[in-house]
């Protein structure tokens, strides 16, 4: 119970930064930096090892709802809302990459900031289309999606066999909503890769029956479907 009143404090911790940058109160990047302070970031790392699924596993799915939320209400003209959601979600990558490492970090950080330029873009209303968004956004959720698969393989390695399948489903979710972000081809590369992930997840966390074999092998299926749709998100990388 203490664990997941950590994780809803920090989530609140994250939100009520953007409410403030919502109302003018956070103007700066730097002011949210310091607002999403240091046991913020330390505290949502450990809601990885709650076990109960229902707790959990919404958290990993907020920047994806907040994204959805930025594209209504930038349809709507809604402009102010929408650039603050797109900083709620940005909150939560940066909580991410204080955890990640390597590449995934470095994926993080530099969506995180391609966020930070979007923001003030859809505050005026500077966008002829949702476009621009949609390719952000892709690449928000596919970052998640490659720093997800990293944790995933270090709690294999450590024999943390529940807290790998949790981390394979976020990673499914964030490489589906990488995919929708994109549409066509995308989606088709993704779905059968998001599937057999979430059931190797399912597998892992609920500690029904698998095989070494199996879950290596949904390691480097899941590696290889992340690179397929990045191929899709930047033709030619």
């Amino acid at each position: 119970q203490d664990a997941v009143a950590r994780i809803n404090a920090s989530a609140t911790k994250v939100s009520s930064a953007a409410s403030a940058i919502e109302s003018g109160k956070i103007t700066k990047k730097a002011d949210l930096d310091q607002a999403l302070d240091t046991a913020a970031r330390a505290d949502l790392d450990r809601r990885w090892v709650v076990t109960d699924v229902t707790t959990w596993y919404p958290v990993s799915e907020e920047p994806q709802r907040h994204f959805t939320n930025a594209v209504a209400d930038y349809g709507r003209k809604e402009y102010t809302a929408a650039a603050a959601e797109i900083r709620k979600a940005t909150g939560y990558l940066r909580l991410e990459a204080g955890r990640a490492s390597g590449q995934a970090k470095q994926a993080l950080d530099k969506s995180a900031l391609d966020l930070d330029k979007l923001a003030p873009e859809v505050a005026k209303g500077g966008l002829k289309a949702t476009t621009g968004m949609d390719k952000a956004f892709a690449e928000a959720n596919q970052a998640l999606a490659q720093a997800y698969r990293s944790k995933a393989d270090e709690s294999w390695i450590r024999q943390a066999y529940e807290r790998t399948g949790y981390e394979l489903k976020a990673a499914a979710h964030s490489l589906e909503s990488a995919a929708g972000w994109v549409g066509g081809e995308a989606q088709t590369i993704a779905a059968s890769t998001v599937a057999e992930t979430r059931t190797l997840g399912d597998k892992l966390a609920s500690g029904a029956q698998w095989t070494r074999n199996e879950v290596a092998k949904g390691l480097q299926n899941l590696a290889n479907g992340i690179r397929a749709v990045e191929q899709q998100i930047n033709p030619g990388k």
